[in-house]
């Protein structure tokens, strides 16, 4: 999969569902890491570029091992309204990408309103 066939799916369902993608979405950002110091230091970024909302949380537990001891991962949710055009979707994914990348976690992708 290329770095972006993932971005061109999403627009494609939103067009798909009637989306005008010339006007601003809710688009929300999920990034993950290993630890809280690095999700935090992810959220001061992001705030500091802009983002309305953004939260850090221990991730859901995945097995009855993380229920018993704590998660092992943090997520770091990003929030803004932004107008989803190709361009700047490839642009944010990009950064999104070396941001989680630079503090050792994983950018898991995104996900927008329809906005008709």
């Amino acid at each position: 999969m290329s770095s972006h066939e993932g971005d061109l799916q999403v627009l494609a369902a939103m067009a798909s569902h009637g989306a005008d993608l010339s006007k601003p979405a809710h688009t929300i950002h999920y990034l993950y890491f290993k630890t809280l110091e690095n999700a935090n230091a992810a959220a001061d970024e992001l705030r500091g570029s802009g983002y309305e909302t953004v939260k850090v949380h221990p991730s859901p537990p995945t097995s009855i091992w993380e229920k018993l001891f704590g998660s092992k991962t943090f997520s770091c949710i990003a929030e803004t309204h932004t107008v989803p055009s190709q361009s700047s979707v490839f642009a944010t994914t990009d950064r999104m990408n070396t941001l989680a990348s630079t503090l050792g976690g994983e950018y898991d992708g995104w996900e927008a309103s329809i906005e008709k």
